[in-house]
């Protein structure tokens, strides 16, 4: 007796393998929409820290008189400065992260006596 097609357990075995196959698919679209976020946030966040420095650049102490200050987006600049030697401010931007992490960036910036 010859059978021709496939039976149920060999569709069933098939089906899982399948299943599995698409399981391990979602996992690494998944990863792969999260590090996209990831870099998106992180691009954000030393676009707000150089345009911080480019203030204190320009304006030193009109930048340092604003404190803290938060955007639509959940994310955070501080704007803070210490005297390093003469005629040199060290300039700290602080960006911090909607979900709490943080991102410095430290210059040397030449003040005029």
């Amino acid at each position: 007796m010859r059978r021709d097609g496939l039976t149920l357990l060999e569709t069933m075995v098939a089906l899982v393998i399948l299943g599995l196959v698409v399981v391990g698919y979602l996992e690494v679209f998944g990863a792969s929409v999260r590090a996209a976020q990831n870099a998106a946030d992180w691009s954000r966040a030393v676009t707000y820290a150089e345009a911080g420095m480019e203030m204190a650049k320009l304006n030193l102490p009109a930048a340092l008189g604003r404190g803290s200050e938060s955007f639509d987006d959940g994310f955070g600049r501080r704007i803070e400065t210490r005297h390093w030697n003469t005629g040199l401010q060290l300039v700290t931007v602080t960006v911090t992260f909607p979900d709490g992490g943080r991102f410095a960036l430290d210059r040397l910036l030449e003040v005029s006596p």
